[in-house]
């Protein structure tokens, strides 16, 4: 790092204006540890979904094809409950397993961005969405689960 001047107010001034303005990074951060703590405060009995499979890291699909262009397809589980979902550029398509009708809604760190209804045999279909983390959650009889943050 070079020597600073910082006997010149300016290149003084210059220098604490970087220092004090704020990393996009870190604000992207703070934004979505506050989405987290909103949703763990919002229903203390959603219970999360972990992640089974994603096609961005399932290396034989990167030996048949390129992934540009491609679905992301995606499966979470917690115990029997599986939510298998694609996303792609039209939108998001899935599908809930066992199949069974329930409520689906796609959270951003923003809130709630979208809300559908899955229907008898578990499908549901929710907009495409711009950049940033989702997630899923999926109301059925059994109760509520959320998936794991998606980047998008």
């Amino acid at each position: 790092m070079p020597s600073r001047n910082w006997n010149d107010d300016d290149e003084l001034i210059l220098d604490v204006t970087d220092a004090l303005r704020p990393d996009p990074t870190g604000q992207r951060v703070i934004a979505a540890a506050g989405a987290a703590r909103a949703w763990l405060a919002s229903d203390p009995d959603t219970e999360l979904a972990g992640l089974l499979y994603d096609s961005h890291l399932d290396r034989t699909a990167l030996v048949r094809s390129s992934l540009s262009g491609a679905p992301r397809n995606l499966v979470f589980g917690l115990g029997e409950l599986r939510v298998e979902v694609e996303i792609g550029d039209a939108g998001i398509e899935g599908q809930l397993v066992p199949p069974g009708p329930g409520t689906v809604r796609l959270l951003t760190v923003a809130g709630t961005a979208a809300e559908t209804t899955a229907d008898e045999v578990g499908c549901f279909a929710l907009p495409a969405v711009r950049r940033g983390p989702i997630r899923i959650e999926c109301t059925t009889a059994a109760g509520t689960v959320a998936t794991e943050w998606i980047n998008t």
